[in-house]
């Protein structure tokens, strides 16, 4: 199977407009790190009329599942539609807020609700037994709260870090652009690497062979 590329938007944050909102954010250019290659092969020296006791052990990277992660830089402001700004407040990690991704550009925050991970699963078209599955991923209880829409208690994955990625669903929940994954911003969090980031997250992509998945980034700034 053909590795996945996901493209991402990631980085600086400038919000105008309404302040203490959910708004896109622009981003500075995506740092690719790659897939995991998996484990070099192992062998064993036998001659004929051996018999061996072998274990073996192993792992695989997931096909249906990426993880961005970094830093998050923003101020509030009050602006005009050309971004020209009356006024501009100091925003910092400790302040707070949420990053969210989607692969609905025009996602309407308003409806966010709570979701199930069997609902993922049958959107994206993954087989709930399979070992990571949504049902087997996202397995954690979370809440999301947006200052756009009433706090959200949903389903989550607790990543092996300091983050939890939650699942919303918009009303709909029956296509893949239905869904967005958020995260909390953390100003002292680190990512899988122990590196300081402000947020991480993981998303489901599709499994079908060369497939692309396109993720739109989302913030609120607290």
């Amino acid at each position: 199977m053909n590795p996945k590329w996901i493209y991402a938007i990631f980085g600086i944050v400038l919000l105008s407009g309404m302040a203490f909102a959910i708004s896109g954010a622009t981003v500075d250019p995506e740092v690719e790190r790659g897939k995991w290659a998996g484990n070099t092969s192992g062998s064993v020296t036998t001659e004929g009329g051996n018999v061996s006791g072998v274990n073996v052990s192993a792992g695989t990277s997931t096909e249906i599942w990426a993880s961005f992660y970094g830093d998050v830089v923003g101020s509030i402001v009050l602006a005009d539609s050309a971004a020209t700004s009356v006024y501009s407040w100091t925003w910092a990690t400790t302040d707070g807020g949420e990053v969210c991704v989607t692969q609905d550009q025009n996602y309407v925050w308003t409806n966010a609700e709570t979701t199930t991970a069997a609902l993922v699963d049958t959107a994206f078209g993954f087989a709930a037994a399979d070992a990571d599955s949504a049902a087997n991923t996202l397995d954690d209880a979370c809440t999301v709260d947006l200052n756009e829409a009433p706090s959200v208690a949903s389903v989550g994955a607790t990543l092996l870090s300091s983050y939890t990625t939650c699942a919303v669903g918009d009303g709909t929940e029956s296509a893949e652009d239905d869904f967005a994954f958020c995260t909390d911003i953390n100003g002292t969090g680190v990512n899988y690497e122990g590196v300081s980031a402000d947020y991480e997250l993981m998303v489901p992509t599709s499994d079908a062979d060369a497939e692309t998945e396109t993720y739109y980034f989302f913030i609120e700034l607290n």
